[in-house]
């Protein structure tokens, strides 16, 4: 399902090249829930965001689906990215105008081959599924942090994506509430077969993830199942 061969990122920085990532191969198959770990400025969400498609590599290949991303359009990254991907961040990223329902249908209304009456109804579903059904005609700034940061990831299975990207979605959540959004995880991962890449910094996440992979200084020091 993703691939990456000799995958490198470098910033310059004046006369300074700083090596984000520095050649990294890499092979994850449908259904995994992987942890990308390490230590901060070891590559982490750089790698996540290559593989997301919300960057540029320098140099390297990225494979998804069996498609050389590489060769798409601008237009069409972005129509891969809201027809086969589904991202959570660690700022929730909801929309404050908007309520609950309507921050979770936002995806599936720009998309062409989805109804109304549909993905309204995976809406009333997954926000049943995430034990939101009564708030879901509150503003984001009427919920709790770990509420947000539920809301945003039924906003991103609610066009069931192929591959899952999250991006430290437990830094801003107590224990508790981290253990909810990962608990969630863990649930439409078994159930619905959802492959997820999370990135982590936290040694307690790792009893969630199926493999772990470390990163130091921009390369993959671990990778183990």
């Amino acid at each position: 399902m993703i691939r990456t061969t000799n995958l490198r990122k470098i910033y310059r920085m004046g006369n300074v090249e700083v090596k984000a990532l520095d050649g990294v191969d890499l092979t994850i198959g449908k259904g995994e829930f992987v942890g990308i770990m390490g230590p901060s400025g070891s590559g982490k969400s750089t790698l996540l965001h290559l593989l997301g498609l919300l960057d540029l590599q320098t140099t390297g290949d990225i494979w998804l689906d069996s498609i050389d991303v590489d060769r798409l359009t601008d237009y069409e990254k972005t129509m891969f990215r809201l027809y086969k991907l589904g991202y959570v961040f660690q700022d929730y990223a909801l929309v404050p105008e908007l309520t609950v329902a309507e921050n979770v249908c936002l995806p599936a209304m720009l998309r062409s081959d989805r109804k109304e009456e549909e993905y309204r109804a995976d809406t009333v579903k997954i926000l049943k599924q995430i034990g939101l059904s009564d708030r879901s005609s509150h503003l984001p700034r009427e919920l709790s942090g770990g509420e947000q940061q539920r809301v945003a990831i039924a906003r991103a299975i609610v066009n069931k994506p192929d591959i899952l990207f999250a991006d430290e979605p437990c830094a801003n959540l107590d224990t508790e509430n981290s253990s909810v959004v990962l608990d969630l995880f863990d649930e439409i991962n078994h159930e619905l077969k959802q492959t997820i890449i999370m990135v982590s910094h936290e040694d307690w996440h790792s009893k969630y993830f199926h493999r772990i992979i470390r990163l130091r200084d921009g390369k993959i020091v671990e990778d183990s199942g």
